[in-house]
């Protein structure tokens, strides 16, 4: 669905349960999607491997701008790969 969106602008996915199985599924459809502009993914179970694959999958991506994780169990490894795409991505 979020793959194919040509609408939605906005997904808000706060305290939500996600995990890393959920974000693989997430950021495999973030790779293809042109729309999202905000995804708010806050307060959620996001840790390192959830953090690599949305570093990932948003390495080309231009469209959004805004990405919350607040609240999530990111560490080291988790910071320093999306470090590494908000370098990468223009």
């Amino acid at each position: 669905m979020l793959q194919n969106n040509t609408t939605l602008t906005t997904l808000n996915l706060e305290k939500n349960n996600i995990g890393a199985r959920e974000i693989e599924y997430l950021a495999q459809a973030l790779q293809n999607n042109r729309t999202l502009t905000t995804f708010n993914l806050g307060w959620n179970y996001v840790r390192d491997d959830g953090a690599q694959y949305l570093a990932n999958a948003l390495q080309n991506n231009t469209i959004l701008t805004t990405l919350n994780l607040e609240g999530n169990y990111i560490l080291a490894d988790g910071i320093q790969y999306l470090a590494q795409m908000l370098q990468n991505n223009s």
